[in-house]
């Protein structure tokens, strides 16, 4: 029963004014998501924003504005690499509220590099949480730049989001996921357990789960962190399986592990930014 359920916090959602889709009255996507808060038991949430389609322009401002009147969200704001903000712009988006960025890297090697070693210098002296989605190739090519920001919490979304391996052998999974177990060895790297449909779209996700797993060992549990991605992930599978973390998974690990994972991680990388 979900007054039963230990409290959790959630290390990657979206909100947009009028949704995902964009065709959502607005702030219809903040009171669905109030309800499941209020059904799986989350206490906290990290609002990834994205600017990175003409449709959520204004994101930022708007998950900024949320933030002031939901102390349960965290935002971190969209930076773009081709428009990266100044070390004065990122000391007034932390005073505003944010607690980091979200950096979209896709599959370019070189992207990461368009940022300014001033502004990664100014994301770790801020002590930034720094949610970054890319896929092997550019996490391979921003390896440097992440092992730098010493100072900042860099979150890997979506298991590094080595693409769809449904069926692929297990040494090809664990290919695709080396430039992720790699940066194990920086301990201010984190991984997040999100987006599971992205790499194995049937509940409940198996090859997923077995990158996972690799990941769980080479990290540990403390650098492991749930995550919904709601809402785009609605669209792939149900509330129950997005909110859920698999039995596999929990299964292998302990209660204190577990608690870590689903809310506990989050929580200390939280204070320690906004101390």
């Amino acid at each position: 029963m979900p007054g039963k359920l230990s409290p959790r916090a959630d290390a990657h959602i979206h909100l947009f004014k009028h949704g995902f889709s964009g065709t959502k009255a607005a702030g219809a996507e903040l009171t669905t998501y109030i309800e499941l808060r209020e059904r799986y038991a989350i206490d906290e949430a990290l609002v990834v924003g994205y600017e990175g389609d003409t449709r959520f322009a204004g994101n930022n401002d708007y998950v900024l504005e949320l933030a002031a009147t939901h102390p349960w969200i965290r935002p971190t704001l969209f930076l773009d690499p081709m428009r990266p903000p100044s070390p004065e712009q990122i000391e007034s988006d932390r005073a505003q509220g944010a607690v980091g960025y979200s950096i979209y890297l896709g599959s370019d090697p070189e992207l990461a590099g368009l940022i300014p070693t001033k502004t990664w210098d100014a994301l770790s002296r801020a002590r930034c949480i720094l949610s970054v989605n890319a896929a092997p190739e550019a996490v391979a090519g921003a390896d440097t730049h992440l092992r730098d920001a010493s100072g900042a919490f860099i979150l890997l979304s979506h298991l590094g989001l080595p693409g769809n391996l449904a069926g692929a052998p297990v040494l090809e999974t664990q290919r695709r996921i080396t430039p992720i177990v790699r940066l194990a060895d920086a301990p201010h790297v984190s991984v997040k357990l999100s987006g599971l449909y992205a790499t194995d779209p049937d509940f409940p996700h198996t090859a997923a789960i077995q990158a996972a797993q690799v990941l769980i060992e080479a990290y540990g549990p403390a650098r492991m962190l749930w995550g919904s991605d709601y809402a785009p992930g609605l669209s792939a599978v149900s509330d129950s399986e997005l909110f859920a973390l698999p039995d596999i998974i929990r299964d292998e690990l302990s209660e204190s592990d577990s608690a870590l994972v689903l809310g506990g991680s989050l929580r200390s990388i939280l204070k320690e930014t906004l101390a």
